[in-house]
Formats: C-alpha cells, structure tokens, sequence
C-alpha cells in the first residue's frame, strides 16, 4: 500500500504546492496544510488495506503499485480540471479513487510458467 500511496500524493502535488506558493499564509499554517494533505491523502487509498483485509489476492508489485497510485491521482485532478465534476464534490473524488484502489487489490497478472524437466 505504501507504493500505491507515494504514486497518489506525487500526482496530487503538484495542486498542493501550486497553492501554498501562490497563497500568502505564515510558515506554521503552511505546515499544517501540509500535514493534513499527507493525512487526508491516506483516505482514497484506503480501499487497497481494507480489500486486503478481505483476503483480496492481488500480486502487482511496487512498480506497478506506485504507477497505478499516480494515474488514479491523475484522474482525479482530472475529472475536476475538465469540469467532470464540479469543485464542491471533492468527497465524490475521492470516493472514485478509494473504489479504483480497491478494485486494484484484487488484480492478478498472470505470472509465466516454468518448465519442469526430470
């Protein structure tokens, strides 16, 4: 899950730091932004440990975990650049992600069989 999380808050912040550079806040109130982004951030990819709790048998591996962790932030940058869906429903947004990671829980790849010779 870690993976799966760095890939999500690496799309997602580039809109963070975006706007604490753009804003005018004091040092401290830019570290509690901080603070809860990493905090709220762990919420969308919740749904990759809870289906892991339900014995979800996945096997991608820390590559593709952290590449599917920045394509799901991705998509949620962009579903409200497009106007997809309109600012004020970021709670859907994150719903979408937490749905998508734990669906990827339960992704297998098919893993290349070896020959036994005797």
């Amino acid at each position: 899950m870690l993976y799966l999380y760095l890939g999500y808050v690496f799309a997602q912040s580039y809109a963070v730091i975006e706007k604490l550079i753009v804003s005018n806040i004091s040092p401290l109130a830019m570290f509690f932004s901080i603070v809860v982004f990493i905090i709220w951030s762990t919420f969308p990819v919740a749904g990759f440990l809870i289906a892991k709790a339900f014995n979800a048998n996945g096997n991608l591996n820390n590559k593709a975990l952290f590449g599917c962790g920045f394509a799901f932030g991705f998509v949620e940058n962009i579903l409200f650049y497009f106007n997809i869906l309109p600012y004020g429903w970021e709670t859907v947004g994150t719903l979408i992600v937490f749905m998508l990671s734990f669906a990827l829980a339960f992704i297998q790849l098919m893993r290349p069989r070896q020959l036994l010779l005797q």
